[in-house]
Formats: structure tokens, C-alpha cells, sequence
């Protein structure tokens, strides 16, 4: 049995069965002190002063969500069908960005239904890319925030310089300031050139990137040889100059040239190679975000996850959008993970939606149990008796959120 306080009276010194700060070995008979947001001291053992014992839960940070696409949070079913090619799929998104139920007012409703549903499912911390106009409300729940990483794309030089300046006026926007980041969209949709010009940008002001990389066969066949579907699809929107592609170093030269950014993350990562894994991981300031779900729904073969990880690499979990996944419940992934991939230990998919995602994202107030720190509370219940048997019961538990 367990008996949770609410957020608003989160005050004071808490006793769990278990104490999970992620960052260190698991607690049992854990404590831990909280107050406005903040974590004063935790422990195991006898505390200082009065204790609440909150029962048989572990207590674990926050949960961070490293990649979302939140204007499509209306949405009751992914887009196109299961095992779509992603240039089929892409063109339905278009179709969807410029139906008539597009207007400012429903994507305002969107972002702010997605945003609600992720405070729900204990999100403290996600990374949306936005796109404009970008209609961030303030935050549904306290204490959940958002990083808005500005969406630059074009093939053709006005596109380019509408969403450049777009991006300048970000910090301006409701919900940005302060905390937002750059995201030259991806191969197929932006060029050598404006994809420099954006690491540069983050380069110079010290801002986080994110692009989708090697997310599919057919954008690395754009990219490596200049074929395939992409350019089908371009040719039949007007976008296609024979100039942009192939790209001169292909994805391992887009990697080197995201490697020169402040801090990058490397959306997808599907088809990495061997090769561009060794790259990445001689880069402690680039990470991978690895959506699971989405990656099933497109049929892709098992993603390396476990070869960069051993390689040293960060991977951080992401849900992606409602356009190719059912939900935005981040645990879903972690989830889907324990039962799909059993070469992945549990505590390494917690640290993936926690403590490896804020990492990720450069802010080392989230994602882990450590004084000082403001991550968020959430709880799974478990009776546990040692830390072996507490992985895979945390991964089947439901988390409750206190804060």
C-alpha cells in the first residue's frame, strides 16, 4: 500500500521502500528532503526530523522526453499505415500540416493537449521542435518545461530565410525564452549550406541542435548518391536542383559537420554504421535520441541502440509525435523497450528516460535524485526486496506522478 501526497503539499522529508536517484546505486529505506521543487537531502536510513513513509514505492526523477513533434498531439491514430516508406509518410504529414483543420487556434490546441498528456505521464522536461508560428502556452502543470528547438528547412533559399527569421523572433515567443535550440529539419529538406549556417548560429550563442540523421534507407540514398524516393518526391513538388545532391561527405560528413555545434543531438539514428557509430562516440557533446515506437511503426530493422551504447554514446528516449506513435506516454517507450529488446538491461532504459535524456539536453537539474537538484517526483509502486529483483519490477510498474 502506498499513499501519495499531491504536488502542492510535496514539503518536507519522504521515506520510500526505495530511493532511485539514477545517477547513484538505488536506495533501500531510502529519504529523501524536499521543498519548493527542490531536493534539500536524501539517504537511507533514519532521517533528520519528522518522516512521512509514503509505503511500498520506489521514487524515481522526473522523466525526460528528448524528441516531440507536439502540434500533432490532436491526433486519434498515426498517419498512413504501418511499414510506410518515409517519403510516403512525410507527404502525408505535409497534406496534414495544410488541411483546413490546420489553423493557429487547433494547433494551439494541439501543443497544449500534448503538453498535458505529457505532465500526466510525469514528463518534468521535453524537447519540442517547433514549428512556426509557434503557440506555446504556458505550461498545463508546474514544473514541467520544455526546450523549443526552432525548425529550419527549405531547399530554396526564401523558405530558408523565412524560417531563419522565424527562429530569431523564437525567444520572443510564449514559453521559449530563455530555453530553445535550433533544428535543421533533415537531409532531405534542407541543404549543406543552411545546415553550416545553423551550426554555426549554434556555435556562436551556445544553443542545442537537434536534426533527424540516418533515419531511413531512402534518405540515405538521397544523401550518398542523390536516388531513390526522395528525389522522386521532390521532382513532383518543384523542389528538386540537381546541385544539392548527393551531399559532398554524404551522412558521415553531416555528422562531422553537426559535431562542430555547441551540443547535438542526433535524432533517429536508425542506420547508423559502424563507421559514423566510432565518430559519435569520440564526441562526448553529440547524443542519439532513439523513438522506439515510431521506429517499429516505420518496420525498421533493430536499431543499434545497443552497439552505441557500448561504443559510449548517450541515448536518450523520445516519443516522436502522434503522427507515427499512439500516445506521448514516454514510460510506454521504456516499456515497449523491456519487452522487445532483452539485451537492454532495465536500469539502462530508466537512465534513457531520465538522467542520459536531461544530460542530452544539457541540463543537469533533471533526470536525477541529487541535492540541489529540481527534477520532478515520480513514483512506481514495488515491494521489491533488492535491487536485482527492482529493475524489471519497476519497468512492469505504472508511475504515478507527484510532482
Amino acid at each position: 500500500m502506498f499513499n501519495l501526497p499531491s504536488s502542492a503539499a510535496l514539503q518536507g522529508t519522504y521515506r520510500a521502500r526505495w530511493i532511485v536517484p539514477v545517477c547513484e546505486p538505488p536506495l533501500a529505506d531510502g529519504w529523501i528532503e524536499w521543498a519548493d521543487g527542490r531536493i534539500l537531502g536524501l539517504g537511507r536510513g533514519t532521517p533528520p526530523g519528522p518522516v512521512r513513509d509514503l509505503g511500498d514505492v520506489a521514487l524515481l526523477p522526473g522523466l525526460v522526453n528528448a524528441h516531440t513533434h507536439l502540434e500533432f498531439s490532436d491526433l486519434a491514430a498515426p498517419l498512413g499505415v504501418a511499414g510506410n516508406p518515409l517519403p510516403e509518410w512525410i507527404a502525408a504529414v505535409l497534406r496534414q500540416r495544410g488541411g483546413a483543420a490546420a489553423t493557429p487556434e487547433a494547433k494551439a490546441a494541439a501543443i497544449a493537449g500534448g503538453l498535458a498528456e505529457s505532465a500526466a505521464a510525469g514528463v518534468r522536461l521535453l524537447a519540442e521542435i517547433a514549428t512556426p508560428p509557434w503557440p506555446l502556452p504556458e505550461p498545463p502543470a508546474a514544473g514541467l518545461e520544455w526546450i523549443a528547438f526552432a525548425e529550419l528547412l527549405g531547399l530554396q533559399a526564401g523558405r530558408q530565410q523565412q524560417t531563419w527569421e522565424a527562429a530569431e523572433r523564437l525567444p520572443a515567443e510564449p514559453g521559449s525564452a530563455g530555453s530553445w535550440g535550433l533544428s535543421p529539419h533533415a537531409p532531405y529538406s534542407t541543404s549543406e549550406a543552411f545546415v553550416q549556417r545553423a551550426v554555426d548560429w549554434s556555435r556562436r550563442d551556445r544553443l542545442p541542435l537537434a536534426m533527424h540523421v540516418a533515419e531511413s534507407p531512402e534518405e540515405i540514398a538521397l544523401v550518398e548518391q542523390g536516388q531513390g524516393p526522395f528525389r522522386r518526391l521532390l521532382r513532383a513538388w518543384g523542389l528538386w536542383e540537381a546541385q544539392r545532391f548527393p551531399w559532398s561527405a554524404g551522412i558521415t560528413g553531416l555528422l562531422r559537420q553537426l559535431a562542430r555545434a555547441h551540443r547535438a543531438l542526433v535524432v533517429h539514428g536508425n542506420y547508423l554504421t559502424a563507421p559514423q557509430i566510432s565518430f559519435l562516440a569520440s564526441q562526448p557533446q553529440m547524443s542519439v535520441v532513439y523513438c522506439p515506437r515510431t521506429h517499429a511503426y516505420f518496420g525498421h530493422p533493430p536499431h543499434p541502440v545497443a552497439a552505441l551504447q557500448r561504443a559510449g554514446i548517450r541515448v536518450a528516449l523520445g516519443t516522436d509525435s502522434r503522427a507515427s506513435n499512439p500516445d506521448l506516454q514516454l514510460w510506454n517507450e521504456v516499456r515497449f523497450l523491456a519487452e522487445q529488446r532483452p539485451d537492454l538491461p532495465p536500469e539502462t532504459l530508466l537512465r534513457m528516460a531520465t538522467l542520459d535524456a536531461a544530460d542530452a539536453l544539457g541540463r543537469a537539474d533533471c533526470g536525477r535524485l541529487q541535492v540541489g537538484a529540481r527534477p520532478g517526483l515520480i513514483a512506481l509502486p514495488t515491494t521489491a526486496s533488492d535491487a536485482a529483483a527492482l529493475w524489471p519490477a519497476l519497468c512492469n510498474a505504472t508511475p504515478h506522478v507527484i510532482v
